[in-house]
């Protein structure tokens, strides 16, 4: 069976050892970056791990004495400069009015969190792939829950309609290829040629497409495929109360399927890592309304029939997945941040002036590599007029004074960072659990070990990951790749970390630790492996590998267990308890909607940012 898809380590240390060692993780950590202005930033760098972590152990508890104060004050700082920062920062261009100043603090050395880029050059070719967000469709149909926002700032931000894919030379064979890296799992599986390994090894051939052959071509016995199929194409609602939103989050997609749906535990073991690619983790851990919201087998019935019908339903990933979200966020916000004018083609291509981001006079000012490590009132919350932000940077800590701040940054540091933070708010947080994950991508001089075998992509169960493809590259400008498979490409891994049985809290622990514990050079020598698994002899590492990047994100996502929407035993949603400014403190950021997502990530922090304008 295609079970959980977990990449794991087979000689883990134990949990406190591994934690002790993370503080500060090694030369050989890291590893090859690529190329262009991303080449120091791919995943957590060793410096936002180990910051990370003095502040986890209190070495922060209390500001230490040696702290230098700017002497700056801002209207408002924005805590991180990820999607949901830079939705902040784009709500105070346009809301805060004339003569307002913002400061944007990011610990990374580029913005975007999770939407940032990859860059190789192989064979004198360029190639783009994503750090990690990537997929959208286009505004302007109904969606799944997970997507309510997009339409609010995809042509604010000026995000075209149209866009352009290399074409596929006749004279190969028709072979189908994906857009973005995750669609194909499920959604539009019809638009790629998958090929899934079940039971196959050591170069044996997958079985390809094999929904449209109804499963007849795996090694599923006849009871097994029976009930993938029905969870795949089942039709009807199970439940007809209204409140259907508050019953789903009431239990988890394993007891949406095996209970309500009444499959088997190798239909909910077959969904999680799909899910877990949206939500951290799988089936056993999640809410069945978050497999709603992005519409899951069986959860999808409560939606409209347009919304059901995925044959004309089409997905796009910007060469960079979703960095082209954050970088056309970023053009509009500081002008300077990108070279040239504000076309895609030149947002999107443009080299990034650094120098450009902190300068005296503009109504938002960014400040890259410095980590936040104190937020707190001057004074009594309620009472205090305004909010001393202290941050790490180039060795140096430094403080400087804001009439109000934004917290858009993490759960798992707002809660060490902001110091008079409220009990509701600590005990609320206490409950969100994060999930690690990793985005691998391999460039290589050629993928003719999957052309021969007329996939694009495929799934299987693996010592790596569970599912790799060749997506059609985006051309924009003079960014060209092209599509053949002779020609160099980017593979892209995308892998959970699952321990099915385990409690959430233990899954994303023992996650963390496996992730962050292993240098470069034993990745690379497992996704070599897999490739061999996979590929037999028709890959061969020393002709057609050209490099790997490691993009590990500690804390990739919140889990949505249970209740997390709309809360539990009627108390209210821990997430909703966030929301509540205190003082002039506003928490705004991603995993408040759940269900991770560009454009309602941006939304959460835009809604945080009204509400300091309150006090402004």
């Amino acid at each position: 069976m295609l079970g959980s898809g977990a990449a794991l380590l087979h000689h883990a240390a134990p949990l406190a050892a591994q934690s002790n060692a993370l503080a500060t993780p090694g030369p050989d950590w890291y590893g090859f970056g690529g190329i262009g202005d991303y080449a120091n930033s791919h995943g957590n760098t060793p410096e936002v791990v180990a910051r990370a972590h003095e502040l986890r152990d209190g070495r922060y508890t209390p500001v230490p004495g040696n702290v230098t104060d700017t002497g700056e004050v801002f209207d408002v700082v924005i805590v991180g400069g990820g999607m949901a920062g830079l939705g902040a920062a784009f709500e105070f261009r346009h809301k805060a009015g004339a003569g307002k100043t913002c400061l944007v603090l990011e610990n990374h050395p580029i913005w975007g969190g999770e939407s940032k880029r990859n860059e190789f050059m192989v064979d004198d070719q360029l190639l783009i792939a994503p750090q990690g967000a990537n997929g959208f469709s286009i505004p302007g149909v109904d969606e799944g829950a997970h997507a309510s926002d997009d339409g609010r700032y995809y042509d604010a931000i000026g995000i075209p309609r149209e866009f352009q894919y290399p074409a596929w030379d006749a004279k190969h064979k028709p072979l189908r290829f994906a857009n973005d890296h995750y669609g194909y799992l499920y959604w539009i599986e019809h638009g790629a040629d998958v090929g899934y390994y079940i039971g196959a090894c050591c170069g044996a051939p997958p079985a390809i497409n094999p929904w449209s052959r109804n499963l007849d071509n795996t090694s599923w016995t006849t009871a097994e495929r029976e009930q993938l199929l029905r969870w795949r194409n089942d039709t009807r609602r199970l439940y007809d109360g209204k409140d259907f939103e508050r019953w789903l989050d009431s239990m988890s997609y394993q007891q949406f399927v095996e209970q309500v749906m009444g499959l088997g535990r190798h239909v909910s073991d077959f969904a999680s890592p799909i899910l877990a690619g949206a939500v951290g983790l799988g089936s056993d851990a999640v809410s069945a309304y978050a497999a709603y919201a992005i519409l899951f087998p069986g959860t999808i019935n409560f939606y409209p029939p347009a919304v059901r019908d995925f044959s004309a339903y089409q997905r796009h990933s910007f060469p960079g997945g979703n960095d082209g979200f954050a970088r056309h966020f970023v053009k509009r916000i500081i002008a300077g941040a990108i070279a040239g004018d504000d076309s895609f083609a030149a947002v999107m291509n443009g080299r990034v002036q650094f120098d450009q981001l902190d300068l005296d006079g503009l109504p938002v000012r960014m400040r890259l590599g410095a980590t936040v490590v104190a937020v707190e009132h001057t004074g009594d919350a309620q009472g205090a007029d305004e909010v001393q932000v202290a941050y790490t940077r180039d060795g140096t800590l430094n403080r400087v004074r804001a009439r109000a701040v934004v917290m858009a940054s993490g759960g798992w540091v707002n809660r060490h960072v902001v110091r008079d933070l409220p009990d509701s708010h600590r005990a609320a947080y206490a409950t969100f659990k994060h999930a690690p994950f990793l985005v691998a991508n391999v460039a290589v001089r050629n993928w003719r070990f999957m052309y021969d075998l007329g996939i694009t992509a495929c799934r299987y169960q693996g010592d790596f990951g569970f599912c790799v493809n060749v997506r059609a590259p985006m051309q924009v400008g003079d960014y060209r790749p092209v599509l053949d498979p002779d020609q160099p490409a980017v593979l892209s891994f995308y892998v959970p970390y699952l321990y099915p049985g385990d409690p959430a809290p233990l899954q994303c622990s023992r996650g963390r630790a496996e992730l962050f514990s292993a240098p470069y050079v034993d990745y690379e020598r497992r996704i070599i492996m897999q490739l061999r698994t996979l590929f037999g002899t028709a890959f061969n590492p020393q002709r057609d590998l050209a490099g790997i990047i490691l993009n590990r994100w500690g804390h990739a996502y919140v889990v949505p267990e249970p209740g997390f929407y709309f809360g539990r035993d009627g108390q209210p949603a821990a997430r909703d308890v966030v929301r509540e400014r205190h003082g002039r403190i506003a928490f705004g950021h991603s995993e408040l909607r759940g269900n991770q997502h560009w454009g309602p990530a941006a939304a959460e922090g835009a809604r945080a940012l009204q509400q300091i304008l309150e006090v402004l």
